[in-house]
């Protein structure tokens, strides 16, 4: 039997028997990234991610005794095929447990929040509010392609030597002045942009008086689940 989970909820379920298992297909648009958390007191959980014709996406892994995840998952390279979660437990373990899907929306819908928090602690300290730029965000996602594409790294520089004044320049736009952040592996917009605000150097780029727009890139590394979060920033001459 299986059960379906949706964005946002969270789910609770019961394992009562050794060996048992609990499917939950997962109702998540293709375009989204999204993680699931499991939940479970002493008992060692477990969740894997598979398609509908069983080709395994994510295998299972205990990571404590009380909680387990998957990782975020770009669920547009698995298209034209449904998602399953598959929930069990550790050495013959029985008991309840809580099953949540956390979705971050597509691409579009990442980048406005992190634009919206960062705006917010600009117009905390009097700041005005920075514009979405199509060129930054080229340049932004390039690199954040690079990053899932090479493997997990988190640098300013490319894999192949630029720097990211090169990839703002290659992307077309015409700056006065230009500054970058990158980070890797926090769960939400609203995660990255605290521990950006929480960095000095970041904190600096984020309130700086001489930019008026920002571009964002985001990947998700495809063998390890982490995220790959950047922000360009520039003013136009």
């Amino acid at each position: 039997m299986t059960f379906t989970l949706r964005s946002g909820r969270r789910v609770k379920g019961r394992l009562q028997t050794s060996g048992e298992e609990k499917l939950f297909d997962l109702d998540v648009p293709d375009d989204h990234h999204f993680s699931l958390k499991l939940s479970a007191k002493g008992v060692w959980p477990m969740v894997s991610l598979e398609t509908r014709s069983g080709e395994m996406v994510r295998s299972a892994s205990a990571y404590n005794s009380r909680a387990a995840e998957t990782g975020f998952i770009d669920a547009d390279q698995i298209k034209g095929d449904g998602l399953v979660a598959r929930v069990s437990m550790q050495a013959g373990h029985t008991g309840a447990f809580k099953l949540k899907l956390e979705d971050l929306g597509d691409l579009n819908a990442i980048r406005d929040d992190v634009i919206r928090f960062t705006n917010k602690r600009r117009r905390q300290n009097g700041l005005s509010r920075l514009r979405a730029d199509p060129q930054l965000n080229l340049a932004a996602q390039g690199h954040a392609d690079d990053m899932d594409r090479v493997g997990r790294y988190l640098g300013h520089q490319s894999s192949d030597g630029r720097d990211f004044q090169d990839r703002i320049d290659e992307a077309g736009y015409d700056w006065r002045s230009i500054r970058e952040n990158v980070a890797s592996g926090q769960r939400s917009a609203r995660a990255v942009v605290r521990s950006w605000m929480n960095s000095p150097g970041h904190r600096k780029n984020i309130l700086s008086d001489d930019i008026s727009e920002i571009g964002i890139g985001f990947a998700v590394d495809d063998a390890t689940g982490s995220t790959y979060w950047i922000q360009k920033f520039g003013a136009p001459s």
